[in-house]
């Protein structure tokens, strides 16, 4: 039987096309930087280097597998053709579905019904760095890994500081530069403790990933974070992150973690453990998955009975109603 194609989609130029073919995600991390760098270039770049028949390309082709981000859309929609018989999928993220689409892959489990849209999890941070060993269970630097507008506004008052200093720690953030070089997202080998809560009126987020919690598990480094559904949905047990709301729950859980070394390093050993569900091997093994058990299947269905233009437009409309009428209730 001949292969499905397989296409990844980019609405980027011809020069940098070519670039992000050439994309080694480990030896240089910091290029990616969007959703699209995250679920585009850097899925196809594992699947290629993975030995998989994958293709990166800023043109939609009319048959086999396509896959785009959903920032994407608006360049492909333009660009299928009356006739198509490619199967059209949406890599959501943290973007609203896309109803002209196939079907959807979302990165929370909570968003996959298992019809149109489907979870795969979000890659571990590339190029990965983890933390040294040999600093032992001494919590001496605490990282909160994002831009100031995702923090809670309490980490940045006399309060915060005034414990900070009193123990002897250090608070770092990281964030893009203001000559816009992008932190260094990848490197923990001096971290002892992630702090990712959000300002009070993001709490239960609910189209976010897990993300820095499975880093934070791979890396080697407890996490104090904030209540949201991506972390809920895989929290299995106590040892896997402490939840805080706010400053005053985040110096207590350090506190906690200062005058127990044991529960430290125990935290530390779980995140080994529920890391392996999320290594670049396991999300290269739900990838192929997905494709070989769900997408091959609905691209011959799409080969035998193409979808109209029209259909897909009405199906979009529903799906903006939809959301549009979910959000006044």
């Amino acid at each position: 039987m001949q292969p499905v194609p397989v296409t990844f989609y980019l609405d980027v130029d011809d020069k940098d096309i070519a670039s992000w073919r050439a994309l080694r995600p480990d030896a240089e991390p910091q290029r990616l930087v969007l959703g699209e760098d995250y679920w585009i270039t850097q899925t196809y770049a594992r699947l290629r280097d993975g030995g998989d028949a994958v293709q990166l390309d800023n043109r939609v082709p009319d048959a086999g597998i396509v896959l785009f981000y959903a920032g994407d859309k608006r360049a492909v929609w333009r660009a299928v053709q009356r006739g198509s018989r490619a199967l059209l999928v949406a890599v959501r993220s943290d973007r609203h579905p896309v109803g002209f689409a196939d079907l959807e892959v979302v990165q929370n489990a909570a968003s996959a019904d298992g019809v149109r849209a489907f979870h795969v999890p979000h890659w571990s941070q590339p190029g990965l760095r983890v933390r040294e060993p040999a600093r032992g269970n001494t919590l001496r630097t605490v990282l909160f890994p994002g831009t100031p507008q995702n923090l809670h506004p309490g980490f940045r008052s006399a309060e915060w500081d005034a414990f900070v200093q009193a123990r002897g720690l250090e608070f770092r953030c990281h964030y893009a530069r203001p000559d816009g070089t992008p932190p260094a997202w990848h490197d923990y080998h001096d971290v002892d403790l992630m702090l990712a809560v959000r300002p009070s009126g993001a709490t239960l987020v609910r189209n976010k990933p897990a993300w820095k919690l499975f880093n934070a598990w791979l890396a080697g480094v407890p996490a104090i974070l904030g209540p949201e559904a991506g972390y809920r949905e895989l929290r299995a047990g106590p040892l896997d992150y402490i939840e805080a709301s706010g400053v005053e729950d985040t110096m207590a859980a350090i506190d906690r973690l200062l005058a127990d070394p044991a529960l430290y390093q125990a935290m530390v050993e779980n995140g080994r453990a529920r890391g392996a569900a999320f290594t670049d091997d396991a999300t290269l093994a739900s990838w192929r998955r997905l494709i070989a058990e769900v997408l091959v299947p609905a691209c011959a269905h799409v080969e035998r009975r193409p979808v109209a233009l029209w259909r897909r437009r009405l199906r979009d409309l529903a799906s903006r109603v939809a959301r549009a009428w979910g959000e006044k209730r």
